[in-house]
């Protein structure tokens, strides 16, 4: 109890802004619970509720409080209630409020999930790739697909570009036939691995993949252009290459030539 004297209604406000900043300074408070109201509350019950707030944390009541750090919760205070009745008392913002689960639609964080951050790695490897950094390209790739496994995009991509690294091809070879299984009606896996197979000179199964390609995608211009190579006019000075480099050059899938 306090005895009604000026430093007496001080000590008595400063007491309830301490207890009620520690209640409302937590997470998960609502603009009910600051006003002491229900979620059904009427706006006639807000009106006498805020009325109450506003009376026991004013301006001018605050304003006579010596100690900073209190000054500064009772603002606090004073501005929480603020916002509480602007938002309860307003039709539209107390439906979007109840809409958000309780939550100030425009304080909500939205957390970037795991997808989201694939699409930002994915972005930046492609940069990388056109840079020719395929190395880095390569370890971004492989974040992206740990986040989100489920795009053919990301093998792909990860594909071309262990495709351009002498000690990835294997692995090149594997995540692109994941993309040509996981959108088997897209041409662009299939092509890839009929460059793949291209770069290494086993002719006749990057042909195999080069056709699947024109299969799925008849103007398909890389899949033409190398296909035309592989069976047009060229085909047997190629093939006299092959004979050539073939036992210098051991596949690289541990496969005969």
């Amino acid at each position: 109890m306090t005895d009604g004297s000026p430093q007496g209604d001080t000590l008595e406000l400063e007491s309830a802004i301490n207890f009620f900043y520690d209640k409302f300074s937590k997470a998960g408070v609502t603009h009910f619970d600051i006003l002491g109201l229900a979620k059904t509350a009427t706006h006639k019950e807000l009106e006498v509720a805020y009325q109450k707030y506003s009376e026991e944390f004013s301006p001018d009541r605050i304003a006579k409080i010596t100690d900073p750090e209190v000054r500064k919760k009772g603002n606090f205070l004073l501005t929480r209630g603020q916002k509480a009745y602007e938002t309860l008392s307003n039709f539209q913002k107390r439906a979007a409020y109840e809409k958000a689960g309780y939550r100030d639609p425009s304080e909500i964080v939205v957390e970037e999930n795991d997808e989201e951050k694939a699409k930002i790695i994915y972005k930046k490897a492609k940069t990388l790739k056109t840079m020719k950094d395929y190395a880095r390209a390569v370890i971004a790739m492989e974040e992206a697909v740990k986040l989100d496994p489920k795009k053919s995009d990301y093998y792909l991509m990860l594909g071309l570009c262990q495709s351009q690294l002498p000690d990835k091809k294997r692995l090149a070879e594997q995540n692109l036939q994941r993309a040509a299984t996981m959108e088997a009606w897209n041409a662009e896996p299939q092509a890839a691995l009929g460059m793949l197979f291209y770069s290494e000179r086993l002719y006749k199964r990057a042909e195999v993949y080069f056709r699947k390609a024109l299969e799925l995608e008849p103007k398909h211009a890389v899949a033409r252009a190398k296909l035309a190579e592989i069976v047009g006019p060229d085909k047997k000075a190629m093939d006299v290459v092959q004979e050539k480099l073939g036992k210098y050059l051991p596949s690289l899938f541990g496969k005969k030539k």
